[in-house]
Order: C-alpha cells, then sequence, then structure tokens
C-alpha cells in the first residue's frame, strides 16, 4: 500500500487544517479471499472448501489515515469514515470509530468509489481529509459478510450471455436468521449483522422458505430484522436431490415466490432456507438463468456454497434431476429452456418472468 499525505483547507466555520496522512487501499480493489480466488480463477468443478467451516466472507479493505496539528496527532473523540458512489457524497454509508483504521466488507462489485475521514475534535470542531478513490473488482460473486449467518450473498453481479450484468443490491441469498426447529425463539444475526441488512444492504423483505408445519422456522411470526420489514414465509420441504419442477408438491411454493419477484415493491429481499443452500441455490439458479447468467456460472455460484458452514459439501449430482430438465426442455437458451418449464411445467405466469427480468437486468 502507498502513503500519501493529503491537506484540506476549508472555509467552514467549525473546521480546523489538519495534515491528513491517508494510506492509499489501491486502485484495484480485491473482495474475495485468496482461497475463493483460486476456486473462482479455476476449474468450476474443483472446490477447497467442504463447506465444514465459516469460509464465506469476503475479503475485508482496510482504511487507515492519521491526522496531525504541526507534527503532533490530533486530539479527537471519534472519526467517520464516509463511503460514496458519487463524488459530492450526496448518498454516501458513514462507518464510525475511534480508531485510526477500519476494515469494510460488502462493497458493491466493479464499482468506482469515493472516501473521506472526519475527525470529530474538542470543542466540536471538524477537520476533514481530502477525499481519495478507488475501484473494486469485478469478479462475482458479491458475497457478504452479515455477522450472525452464514453463505450469504448477492445475486447480482454475474456477467450474463448478452454481455450485461444482473444488477447488485436487489437480491440476497444467505443461510438461516434464527436458530430452526426451536421451541423458544434464538435469533442467530447480530444486531451487528441486522444492522448491515438494513442499513447497508437496505433489505426491506424477508423470504424464509423452511417448512412451518414441523416449526423448522424456529417459531418466528416476524422477521428477526425487525417489524419494520416484511416477513414472509413460503413452506417448502428440503430440496436436495429433488426435481423441483416436476414434482408437483413444490409447485404452489415456486409459484408464489415467482409472484413476490414480480413486485419491485419487495425489493430489496433476501431469501433463504435452513443454510442457505439447497432450496435456496434452486430459487437462485432459476432467477439468475433466467436473467442470462451463463451455465458454468451458475454451476460456480451453486458450489461457492460450501464456502459456508452447512454441514457439509454439496456436489452438482444435488442439482442434477432439475439441471436435466431444464437442459431437456424447449428453447435456444438455457434463459429460454428454464421460462419453459417455469410457465408449463410449474404454471409461473409470463408476465411474472417478464418484470423479474426487468427489474433485475439492465
Amino acid at each position: 500500500m502507498v502513503t500519501c499525505a493529503l491537506f484540506l483547507v476549508c472555509a467552514c466555520d467549525n473546521q480546523v487544517n489538519l495534515e491528513w496522512n491517508i494510506i492509499n487501499v489501491g486502485a484495484d480493489v480485491r473482495c474475495h479471499t485468496a482461497e475463493q480466488r483460486n476456486y473462482l480463477d479455476g476449474d468450476y468443478t474443483k472446490i477447497s472448501a467442504k463447506g465444514t467451516e465459516e469460509l464465506s466472507r469476503p475479503q475485508a479493505v482496510t482504511f487507515s489515515w492519521s491526522a496531525e496539528n504541526n507534527g503532533v496527532a490530533a486530539l479527537t473523540e471519534n472519526y467517520t469514515l464516509e463511503l460514496s458512489l458519487t463524488e459530492d457524497f450526496s448518498e454516501s454509508v458513514k462507518y464510525e470509530t475511534d480508531e485510526t483504521q477500519i476494515d469494510v466488507y460488502n462493497l458493491l462489485l466493479g464499482s468506482l468509489y469515493f472516501w473521506r475521514v472526519t475527525a470529530d475534535l474538542e470543542g466540536g470542531q471538524k477537520s476533514t481529509s481530502s477525499v481519495s478513490l478507488f475501484t473494486t473488482s469485478a469478479a462475482a460473486p458479491r458475497n457478504l459478510y452479515v455477522d450472525g449467518i452464514t453463505n450469504a450473498r448477492d445475486l447480482g453481479g454475474w456477467e450474463t450471455v448478452g454481455g450485461g450484468k444482473v444488477k447488485q443490491g436487489l437480491i440476497y441469498r444467505c443461510g438461516r436468521l434464527n436458530e430452526s426447529k426451536r421451541t423458544d425463539v434464538n435469533i442467530e444475526i447480530t444486531d451487528k449483522g441486522i444492522k448491515e441488512m438494513k442499513d447497508v444492504l437496505g433489505v426491506k423483505t424477508e423470504i424464509d422458505l423452511r417448512l412451518k408445519e414441523n416449526n423448522e422456522t424456529g417459531g418466528i411470526t416476524s422477521s428477526p430484522l425487525g417489524d419494520d420489514v416484511k416477513y414472509v414465509n413460503i413452506s417448502m420441504e428440503g430440496a436436495m436431490g429433488s426435481n423441483c419442477l416436476t414434482d408437483t408438491k413444490f409447485h404452489p411454493s415456486i409459484k408464489r415466490f415467482f409472484t413476490l419477484l414480480a413486485d419491485e415493491s419487495n425489493y430489496p429481499l433476501a431469501f433463504h432456507c435452513d443454510i442457505g443452500t439447497d432450496r435456496t441455490g434452486f430459487f437462485a439458479f432459476l432467477i439468475n438463468g433466467l436473467s442470462g447468467v451463463a451455465e458454468e456460472d451458475l454451476y460456480r455460484d451453486y458450489l461457492f456454497s460450501n464456502f459456508g458452514n452447512i454441514g457439509g459439501p454439496r456436489s452438482l449430482t444435488n442439482i442434477k434431476p432439475y439441471v436435466d430438465t431444464i437442459k431437456k426442455s424447449q428453447g435456444a437458451t438455457l434463459s429460454e429452456k428454464i421460462e419453459y418449464c417455469l410457465i408449463h411445467t410449474v404454471g409461473v405466469q409470463k408476465s411474472e418472468i417478464d418484470a423479474l427480468r426487468a427489474i433485475m437486468t439492465a
């Protein structure tokens, strides 16, 4: 990392001029750990992670700085890091710390960021650094760190066969937010994780695919994220190795799910089952497949769940039944084949598929 001295001159009455020393995070910031990058850059069938430990979180972006007044470290009660996609910081995410360094996660892929730091000084005065900038790497998936849950990521960020990209920040997938099959509710997502989900990711709707009939939902009737987040339970049996497209018992759940996806007022939304791999992976395959993501990338995304603590490894044999059904269906592209299956086998409305595509693709 390169160290550069930055100075600010400000005419604001409560601003003082400090000498800021900003640690440049680099021009191209990587969002994946080394182990994740090795997998994403290599053969998608070969993954080192075995689904038995938490390896799904992205790599942190570390921001560091110092502020001095005539060579003496500034006396400050608090620093505020601001990150923005706009140079004027009209919309920004703020992080407060009493240290001169902070780790930040969950940045958008392939995006130019502007950042600055403000010091709250004694006597109510402030000093703000000059603006620095960096670009995040574009490689999907946009895996996420949400404290208290595993296997979280954005469905967006993947390139499509037509040369576009699936939009980020609209649909998230993850493991459960509360412990399953409890007679007393045990919320597993932490306060920090809730804040990330709501304040940073902007989640407005939680779709829970766990069964209510056997209390797999763990006794909840509202979202652990808070009463201001819409909670929808779509009870669906465990789907590992099942052909959810041809087994009619799954069809009501699939149709209800796509009705929710077609309503833009539900976004951004997060959906999950128990560990966010099989039932969740099934819908992620359909959504991104409809959006035009390449077949190999759909497989790579499914297997990426092995980086989560999901109770054991998953392989492509788990999704082979419904993938085979899709590939045998009518259509010139995988996207068209998935659409045909959903309409003619499951009974999903074409208007809902069209609405989903319009929401998720540019």
